[in-house]
């Protein structure tokens, strides 16, 4: 009877332990992950090259952790705006990656992860905050055309939210002129403009949000090069590990 009893436990035991191993195993599905947006999400480097962005040390961290599926940063490009993004899923954009086609619309309906870095282009091209040929920045006239940005980047996260129906990661930005002391208080205070903005559309749309102004506020090391506004790797690493921070 006895031996029935201990043949009993050892089988409970072995049932219970096979049950905490699937949970833990099914804790530990794989992820697929869609970087998009600018030059900021394809990790675009202080001198013009394409480089280790942040959606890459993310890429990195899923990968060593072995929770990675699918990843690709190709749907982003240097220089887009909302509009391209926007553009880009209306006309079902296909990417080809190790011979294999892929549309945009099936990354993101089958994608767990989205970061998106999106709406700088929007301000270079549609505001006058880069218009040094005045020596001073009207805030109250800035913050309209910031207003206007936000707006873009809220539709174009409305479009993506149509295919990707879980984790979505709007990333924030940083002073891209730090070095001109003449103005840097006014575009401190525009960009921190910006990222409430931005966090104000992620509660709405129930997305989250990343904020980044902290990592390059007075570290010029990040910004190496003074002719150009994109961080080093340096940076982008900062930055993945405040998203990692997010989906751990």
């Amino acid at each position: 009877m006895k031996k029935y009893i201990k043949l009993l436990v050892l089988v409970v035991s072995l049932i219970i332990v096979f049950f905490i191993y699937k949970g833990f195993e099914k804790d530990k599905e794989k992820i697929n992950y869609i970087a998009l947006g600018d030059s900021v999400a394809i990790g675009q480097n202080s001198y013009g090259d394409i480089d280790f962005g942040y959606p890459d040390y993310v890429y990195e961290y899923l990968k060593k952790n072995n929770r990675l599926e699918f990843y690709t940063k190709n749907f982003s490009k240097s220089g887009y705006t909302t509009y391209d993004v926007i553009e880009d899923i209306n006309n079902n954009k296909v990417i080809e990656i190790e011979n294999k086609k892929i549309n945009i619309k099936k990354a993101l309906r089958e994608s767990d992860l989205v970061t998106i870095s999106i709406g700088a282009n929007n301000i270079i091209s549609e505001t006058s905050l880069f218009d040094f040929t005045s020596k001073f920045i009207d805030l109250k006239s800035s913050k309209k055309q910031i207003d206007n940005v936000v707006e873009e980047v809220k539709k174009t996260i409305i479009e993506i939210k149509k295919y990707a129906k879980n984790k979505i990661i709007l990333i924030g930005y940083y002073n891209p002129l730090p070095r001109i002391t003449t103005i840097k208080e006014e575009m401190d205070e525009l960009v921190k403009y910006l990222n409430n903005s931005y966090k104000d559309i992620c509660d709405e749309l129930d997305i989250m949000y990343v904020d980044i102004f902290d990592i390059f506020d007075n570290n010029l090391d990040y910004l190496p090069n003074p002719l150009d506004i994109h961080p080093n790797t340096q940076a982008y690493n900062k930055i993945a590990e405040k998203i990692i921070d997010k989906i751990k």
